[in-house]
């Protein structure tokens, strides 16, 4: 909760300081979307429209949070909407599908795991790359800040709601594959639509790759909506801009890192 209200306060900072009238629409929330989508989405409505929106990151919760206390037009939410956050008023629009994968140090020789290969790596049963077919080196965890989407969802889907091994790295979500790439032995999850190949491997799970078909089709099993939320139904400048992201110009942004919706 202390990260969050921080995180509140960081948000405020960025959007108005002292340049509240700068911007016709304000933007808090997952890094995930921002950095897969918003940011260009953010440019291109400005030139059709000559609105132009303010944005910042801070995690899906900062994004529900800062929706939900007004500081925010849109917040970005990369899963699905809880219950508990939609009978707090909160809408969501959902403008493509997104997932979880599993990166890893391209020096390990291992492109697939199971499920429960997975789940015992990160909860820290097993410990070494020799106990799953790989080199006798140490595993070492990478996982995304506190707040993040992509570390709540991983934990519920892929650990049962286990905890992650308590000697992870933590790692913001923008330079987590520069910390798995320049560690050895490591692996963590990380969101697909900031995955960088050139740095990492992205470890199959039982077989199956987080391919946009396979996320389509929910083969991949870790899939999640790309949520832009509002406080009540869209209106006004928001509305104008959610439309925009579902119109055939705002589906070819979001597909270009996630699965479309349209």
């Amino acid at each position: 909760m202390k990260r969050i209200v921080a995180v509140m306060g960081l948000v405020a900072a960025l959007l108005w300081a002292g340049n509240a009238s700068a911007v016709d629409l304000t933007y808090a929330g997952s890094v995930t979307v921002l950095e897969g989508v918003m940011k260009e989405a953010a440019t291109a409505f400005e030139k059709k429209t000559g609105l132009k929106i303010g944005l910042a990151g801070g995690g899906s919760g900062a994004g529900v949070k800062t929706t939900q206390a007004g500081m925010v037009d849109i917040g970005g939410v990369s899963r699905d909407l809880k219950n508990e956050e939609a009978a707090q008023g909160l809408v969501a629009s959902t403008i493509g599908y997104g997932a979880v994968g599993v990166v890893a140090n391209k020096a390990i020789p291992i492109d697939n795991l199971t499920s429960e290969q997975v789940k015992d790596i990160m909860t820290g049963k097993v410990t070494n790359w020799k106990q799953g077919g790989g080199p006798d080196l140490p595993i070492k965890i990478v996982i995304s800040t506190p707040g993040c989407a992509c570390r709540e969802e991983f934990q519920e889907l892929a650990l049962k709601k286990e905890p992650y091994v308590h000697s992870a790295i933590v790692s913001p979500m923008k330079t987590l594959s520069d910390t798995v790439q320049n560690t050895p032995g490591a692996i963590g999850p990380l969101a697909t639509a900031v995955i960088d190949t050139a740095k990492v491997k992205i470890i199959k799970i039982d077989g199956i790759a987080p391919t946009p078909e396979n996320v389509k089709s929910k083969k991949y099993k870790m899939a999640r909506q790309v949520n832009l939320v509002t406080k009540g139904a869209p209106a006004g400048n928001a509305k104008k801009f959610i439309d925009f992201m579902l119109s055939p110009e705002g589906q070819e942004l979001v597909g270009k890192n996630f699965v479309r919706v349209k």
